[in-house]
């Protein structure tokens, strides 16, 4: 592998391929604003090759430090969302004591949950019963549907507002 002749100028490939790297983060980020931010990361995780001799392709580096951190950035902001989300069998329910009335109470909202389930798209109900029904993780969904994590979720949230929807009725 040959190695650069001159060493690295870390402030000659910002100068030369910031434009293109930016332009090629953008396309690969839920939010194209960070492709700037990633990018000035970039640089900084770069500025440890300052003057090297040693790296092969300053160029093809940087690329694949900004892409590892885009990835770590879309971990990080998948981690913070499912941290958000409430696992419905978490919830705990006090018995106290089933009355009638309760007793028909849960029995007509089981057929308003069960109507509104039915009256799902067939792509939401299936994300939605391969979650609840199956106990799947969001990305075993996505894998199994051939859609991307992001549309699970939005499938699981209507759902579950048409649920909460039909009992509140």
């Amino acid at each position: 592998m040959a190695a650069h002749e001159k060493p690295l100028s870390i402030h000659e490939i910002i100068r030369r391929h910031h434009r293109e790297l930016v332009a090629w983060l953008m396309p690969r980020l839920r939010v194209p604003e960070d492709a700037q931010d990633i990018a000035q990361e970039a640089y900084l995780r770069m500025m440890k090759y300052e003057h090297s001799t040693e790296i092969n392709s300053p160029v093809a580096l940087l690329h694949r430090i900004a892409l590892n951190i885009a990835h770590d950035l879309d971990r990080q902001q998948r981690v913070r969302h499912y941290q958000h989300h409430d696992n419905i069998d978490d919830l705990s329910i006090e018995d106290a004591g089933a009355s009638m009335e309760r007793v028909l109470d849960g029995e007509r909202n089981y057929q308003r949950v069960c109507q509104a389930i039915e009256s799902l798209t067939p792509r939401c109900r299936q994300v939605f019963l391969l979650s609840r029904a199956s106990g799947m993780s969001y990305p075993q969904i996505a894998d199994a549907c051939g859609i991307s994590i992001k549309m699970v979720e939005k499938h699981i949230s209507h759902a579950l507002f048409v649920c909460l929807q039909a009992v509140e009725d």
